[in-house]
């Protein structure tokens, strides 16, 4: 009787088996891509009950402060009502087959119920208003929604993310944008210091003359109550 060792033995067993090999191989990929999926959400996109464009209503200048007025004064981003969207389609658009959910829930008055793209655990406190207030654009955690017709989950929003921006935030920090409708007045404490700090930590065209820079690059807490109860 030949004897083999383990490794020739293996050998021949996957020639004889490639079909089973392959099968398990595809398997254990999609048992890794599902949990890394779940576990930092980046790319997850829900099926919302209208198909809205970010892409298209910013086209039009509308800023996200516009709809999401809320994020400016409370620590959560307010999901628009659909008074909201009815502002402007009162008038415009009213026969797109687009709309027929939103009007639907007007007249109704019962809520289109949007799945949301970014949901924090319970034990997790992040305040949207503190952090526009700090002249941080939308996008430096949202990504540039302005650029998507469907809005998807771009940053991964673990706590080592949140920790390495609080740690760095000259590598993430993304300075306010006219669109997001984020400004603020002249203030002595932007200089030409802080300024040379931004253009050499954050790519050049995302900078506009015009726009407002964060008052200041500063280093926030890492204690482990500012973020959790």
């Amino acid at each position: 009787m030949v004897k083999y060792t383990i490794f020739e033995f293996m050998k021949i067993w996957k020639s004889k088996n490639i079909a089973l090999v392959l099968i398990i191989s595809f398997f254990c990929l999609d048992v890794f891509l599902a949990i890394n999926y779940l576990r930092n959400g980046i790319g997850f996109r829900p099926k919302q009950n209208v198909s809205f464009s970010h892409k298209l209503h910013t086209k039009y200048k509308i800023t996200c402060l516009f709809c999401h007025y809320q994020a400016e004064t409370h620590s959560f981003a307010n999901l628009p009502t659909t008074k909201t969207c009815m502002i402007c389609h009162i008038a415009l658009r009213t026969e797109s087959q687009l709309l027929k959910n939103v009007i639907a829930s007007y007249d109704s008055s019962i809520a289109l119920g949007y799945q949301k793209v970014y949901d924090l655990p319970d034990y997790v406190r992040f305040s949207h208003s503190l952090h526009i207030r700090s002249g941080i654009d939308c996008a430096t955690c949202h990504g540039f929604v302005d650029q998507m017709d469907s809005i998807y989950q771009v940053r991964n929003l673990t706590m080592g993310w949140c920790v390495d921006c609080h740690k760095n935030p000259e590598n993430y920090l993304i300075p306010p944008r006219s669109i997001s409708g984020i400004f603020y007045p002249n203030d002595p404490a932007f200089n030409q210091n802080k300024l040379q700090i931004l253009l050499s930590s954050v790519p050049s065209n995302i900078l506009q003359a015009t726009f407002p820079i964060p008052k200041k690059i500063i280093k926030a807490s890492v204690e482990c109550s500012t973020c959790h109860n």
